[in-house]
Formats: C-alpha cells, sequence, structure tokens
C-alpha cells in the first residue's frame, strides 16, 4: 500500500508505554542559572516502562535555525540508574535526543527509590522517596450543556486512604476517525502528475491521533473526603472534526506529593504566561534532584509511583451536537491544469471528474492515516485501500 500523504500528529510516533512512564519533556532557557546545568523529568513507576528525560540549558543565542546548536544540547551523553534501598537497580538505555529508557520492575511501597544520573563526571541524585498510592479513576464522563458550545470532559476519582497523596496530575491522549465527504475511487497524484483509479476508495477513511502535552493538575487538600469530583479535564468545540464520527480520550491520573504538584504548578504557570519552550526559569524553581558538582545547578523532578490509573471514553457524533464546517462544494476549483488544481487545495471526486477540496475528498488532508486504525477501535475499515489499478 502506498502513502496517500504525510501523516503529521505531536507525539504520533510515542508509543502507550512511554506515556504511561514519562509527562512531555521540558526544553527550557534556564539563562538565569549562572553555569550550565540540566533539566530532568521523569518518574519512577512500578512494572512499567518508563522515559526520563535529560536537557541542558538552552543559552539566549539560540535559535530554531541554528539546528546544531538545538541538537549539542538535546542530545546529553550519561549514565542513567534507578535504584532502591534494598539493593534492586535497573539501568537505563538511550533512546537518542535526551530520552533514557528504564524497565522498572515491582516497587515494593516500604522501599525508597531514587534516580542516578552520571553526565561529564558529575553526578545528579533525586531524593529518596516511598512509591505513592494508586487512585483509580472512578468516572469519566462529558456532557455538552449548551447544543451550540463545545463538548466538556470531567471525570471523578475513587477517594484515597484519609493519609493519603493528595495531589494529582492528569495527561491524556487522544483518538478519533474520519471520513470523506465523497467517497472516490479515482484521485490525482501530484507528484506522478496523473490520475489514478483504483479499485477501492483509498483516502476515504482515517485515524487520527494526539499525544497532548497539556497538563491538569488538582488537589483534595480543602477536601474532607480525599476524592476528585467533577475534574475538568478537557473541552471539544462543537466543530471540531474529532467529534465527525468517533472519537476516544484516554486519561492517565497520578497521584503527587505536594512539592511535586508545586513543581508542576510552576512548570503549567511559565508555559502559559511565556509560550512554554525556551522559557526563563528562576532559581528558586522547585525541585528534587542534587548535582554532587556545587557549581553545576539542576532543575527537573523525578517522582515514584505504585502505579499510573487510566480509563478511556468513547465519543460517538450521534451523542453530541457536531456542527460539521468544512464547505463542500462540486466544482469549485479554479480554472488551470490538474497539477494547477490539486495545488490550489482541490482533489478529483468522482468520475466524472468534478473536483472538490481536498479535506473533503481525501482524509489526509485532514492529517488522517487510512492505515492507522488502532486494533481496539470498534468500527471496521469501511474501504480497504488497494494498489493503484490503473492509470487515465
Amino acid at each position: 500500500m502506498k502513502k496517500f500523504g504525510q501523516i503529521i500528529g505531536l507525539w504520533g510516533a510515542m508509543s502507550f508505554v512511554l506515556l504511561m512512564g514519562c509527562v512531555d519533556k521540558f526544553e527550557a532557557d534556564i539563562s538565569e542559572l549562572p553555569t550550565e546545568g540540566l533539566v530532568i523529568e521523569g518518574n519512577i513507576i512500578s512494572d512499567s516502562t518508563v522515559v526520563f528525560h535529560l536537557n541542558k540549558k538552552l543559552p539566549l543565542t539560540y535559535s530554531k535555525e541554528n539546528e546544531d546548536l538545538y541538537e549539542t544540547y538535546l542530545d546529553v551523553d550519561a549514565e542513567l540508574y534507578v535504584h532502591g534501598s534494598d539493593g534492586t537497580s535497573w539501568v537505563g538505555h538511550g533512546l537518542g535526543e535526551g530520552q533514557y529508557q528504564v524497565r522498572i520492575g515491582t516497587l515494593k511501597p516500604d522501599v525508597k527509590y531514587h534516580l542516578e544520573v552520571k553526565h561529564e563526571g558529575d553526578i545528579y541524585l533525586s531524593e529518596p522517596q516511598t512509591p505513592l498510592e494508586t487512585i483509580e479513576i472512578e468516572n469519566l464522563i462529558f456532557n455538552q450543556p449548551d447544543l451550540k458550545g463545545p463538548v466538556n470532559i470531567s471525570l471523578d476519582s475513587k477517594e484515597g486512604s484519609a493519609d493519603g497523596a493528595r495531589y494529582y496530575l492528569w495527561y491524556f491522549e487522544e483518538d478519533w476517525e474520519v471520513r470523506a465527504e465523497y467517497v472516490s475511487a479515482i484521485l490525482y497524484n501530484y507528484e506522478k502528475d496523473k490520475v489514478i483509479r483504483y479499485d477501492y476508495p483509498p483516502v476515504a477513511q482515517g485515524w487520527c491521533y494526539y499525544g497532548t502535552d497539556q497538563l491538569v493538575l488538582g488537589t483534595t487538600e480543602s477536601n474532607v473526603m480525599n476524592k476528585i469530583v467533577g475534574k475538568s479535564i478537557h473541552s471539544i468545540k462543537n466543530t471540531d472534526r474529532r467529534l465527525s464520527v468517533l472519537y476516544s480520550i484516554r486519561v492517565y491520573q497520578r497521584t503527587m506529593t505536594r512539592q511535586e504538584y508545586e513543581y508542576y504548578q510552576e512548570r503549567v504557570k511559565l508555559n502559559k504566561e511565556m509560550g512554554g519552550l525556551f522559557t526563563p526559569l528562576p532559581s528558586e524553581f522547585p525541585t528534587n534532584i542534587t548535582c554532587s558538582n556545587s557549581s553545576r545547578k539542576v532543575i527537573g523532578y523525578v517522582g515514584c509511583n505504585m502505579g499510573v490509573a487510566q480509563r478511556q471514553l468513547y465519543i460517538s457524533t450521534d451523542e453530541v451536537a457536531y456542527v460539521n464546517k468544512y464547505d463542500c462544494k462540486f466544482g469549485e476549483a479554479p480554472e488551470g491544469t490538474y497539477r494547477e488544481k490539486y495545488a490550489a487545495g482541490f482533489q478529483i471526486c468522482d468520475d466524472s471528474f468534478i473536483w472538490a477540496k481536498g479535506e473533503c475528498v481525501d482524509v489526509t488532508w485532514l492529517n488522517a492515516d487510512p492505515l492507522g486504525r488502532p486494533d481496539w477501535w470498534p468500527n471496521p475499515y469501511l474501504y480497504y485501500p488497494q494498489e493503484e489499478a490503473d492509470t487515465h
């Protein structure tokens, strides 16, 4: 099967196991620090493959055009280990771009664990800590109070123990199915500059994936019951293509210490106020990591958990008031050659060689993958993509 378009998606290549073990990496310009330092983030999670992110601080002279400089500061050569106070130890393996993967075994609730990073002759250690309990997600629901408004997604957690963790972090990943307004087995191929006739419509159905870098925080500190109720997680506009056929969200919930919660509070605040990436960090930024070399500064946080709770929710277009904003009409393509029509954003939409907007015919124009159906997806393939049959 040929690739019919470039599928673009943030974190599209990230696997589920990576999501379970890490949060989005923070490549920040910590230019206020007097000397070079590291940004270290990740979590020690029982029975999981986790990924730790290591990044050097970026100088003020950094620019996106200087890719060599970017790669130099991103590619941190280090040795990485996770140790337990009972003598257990797990070794990290480099994945490139400052990422180190560790397969963590079963953690014990009465054992303290910490991260060790060896880099350029210095040793970075996270504070030893016992793993926090895992609080399950009790409900994950959606509602649309105003039929002209967004679809809101919220959750309830199960009640934690009275003396258990009272600080929470959530992140999520999304999958959704899209279908073309016009189902066509005749398509123009721009690279070959010819019309191709297929046995079946190859790009009329597809799937999208998005692993968000959005973090949501919450606490039950002022709650008599250690329980999260009605926590808003995500909101989707009623015109968003995610809601056009079938949408899935998988939410992950992790408990934290108060210090880690304060770290991510500052992190989220900086992301909102200053654009997130490459923003200056104050020297008093919370951290539980120290360096053996006092002249080097380290920023980041390493959490420790018995597990990460997750829950999945499906939303069908029949359950919400979705408004299709795509105006799909026949014969709107400008005059000119087929190449000129395609370059203007149009594609052949039926056997009569009438043209329509590309996103109305070819789901790859919507960044969807015609072969990207997850194994667990309820809807089957409607059109099995085939090799090209003949050429017009």
